[in-house]
């Protein structure tokens, strides 16, 4: 049986993303898409869009290049309907399905490249995105935990790392795979640490790999913020907890102050009350689903999941993402309805065409 199932699954893995490009090229994807009546939107989920002098501090699986980023921004203008969040829940709320090439785009974290490099390039093509803060990282100008760890394991200067709470475990990182194995041990903890416990994580980690280069500054103030806010139309604000948490692994209490104190400060500081959240790393459930909703929030996103396209029928606080892709490679097929169902199911063996989407990649990317 095992033996069958490992045989399905590299076939899957060899034919399945060209049997979907092939399926898009041709049309049948659009043409079945059709007849099953498939409509909906597309909502794109951005990290960082440093340039160059800036991406080697920031974990690839957070980034897509500036370059890029430009690149898709110019195909949405040219071939998708690019929608604020705001009218597409409004649109939701009144029950009916975005048409198809409907497209919505998205920041998580507070990147200070969405100030100083996307913001120019949504207002040159006329298109708006949803910005969601983790508001204590936006207090202290601090780097995300994730491209703290990535530039403590890049930049090492010692090489043994020790490390875990009841069983310490020594990875080599001269060697590849315990280089691996030990960041994935590294982003594990920091990502279910509270706040006060990732501080400790933090310090020991560069206390052993000793870096010789930290990073500049990668996250917008508050002063970024509202400049980006009254120089730029093309951005909306929604809140990301205070300190970028993983609310599954907290406490209700902590979870609703996490919720209720992340609003509030967007509200003192910027004016307005943010309507949109966007859970951190994906992780949901039910009854977070509905603290979010009993603390103002209108919407919020949960996980990707196998199919991203937002119809009437899709719960409002459990909105999917798709990650998008660091490539122009296959941008138009990852962004169309059409690749639903099946037809995505067969483009997530293999990044041969369009890479499986990040929360694959990265269980703490978010």
């Amino acid at each position: 049986m095992s033996f069958l199932k490992s045989t399905k699954k590299q076939l899957r893995h060899h034919i399945g993303p060209p049997l979907q490009a092939l399926g898009y090229a041709t049309g049948f994807m659009q043409l079945t898409a059709r007849f099953r009546r498939i409509n909906g939107a597309i909502i794109l989920m951005y990290h960082s869009v440093a340039d160059d002098a800036h991406s080697k501090w920031v974990d690839p699986r957070n980034h897509v290049p500036a370059v890029v980023f430009r690149k898709q921004m110019e195909f949405l203008a040219r071939e998708r309907r690019v929608v604020a969040l705001t009218d597409l829940i409004a649109m939701l709320h009144r029950g009916r399905t975005p048409e198809t090439g409907t497209v919505v785009i998205t920041f998580d974290d507070g990147y200070l490249d969405n100030f100083t490099i996307a913001a120019s390039i949504l207002d040159y093509y006329g298109l708006t995105a949803t910005l969601f803060l983790p508001t204590v990282y936006i207090d202290r100008e601090e780097a995300q935990w994730v491209d703290q760890a990535y530039t403590a394991f890049k930049f090492r200067t010692k090489h043994v790392l020790t490390w875990g709470q009841s069983m310490k475990t020594l990875f080599d990182l001269d060697d590849a795979k315990q280089y691996v194995d030990g960041y994935q041990a590294v982003c594990q903890a920091l990502l279910s640490a509270s706040a006060i416990q990732r501080r400790i994580l933090l310090d020991d980690l560069h206390k052993q790999l000793q870096p010789a280069s930290h990073p500049p500054r990668l996250t917008m103030n508050w002063d970024e913020v509202r400049t980006l806010l009254g120089n730029h139309h093309c951005f909306e604000i929604g809140g990301h907890t205070l300190e970028h948490a993983d609310l599954t692994s907290i406490s209700h209490s902590e979870a609703k102050n996490e919720l209720i104190a992340c609003s509030q400060r967007i509200k003192d500081e910027l004016g307005v009350q943010p309507c949109h959240f966007s859970f951190c790393y994906g992780r949901t459930s039910e009854p977070l689903r509905q603290l979010v909703s009993q603390a103002g929030f209108e919407a919020a996103f949960g996980a990707c999941g196998n199919d991203p396209v937002v119809t009437h029928a899709t719960d409002l606080f459990d909105l999917p993402r798709l990650e998008a892709p660091a490539s122009m490679r296959c941008f138009d097929l990852l962004t169309s309805p059409a690749n639903t169902g099946i037809w995505r199911k067969l483009g997530r063996g293999t990044a041969t065409c369009c890479p499986p989407q990040r929360q694959e990649r990265s269980q703490w990317v978010g």
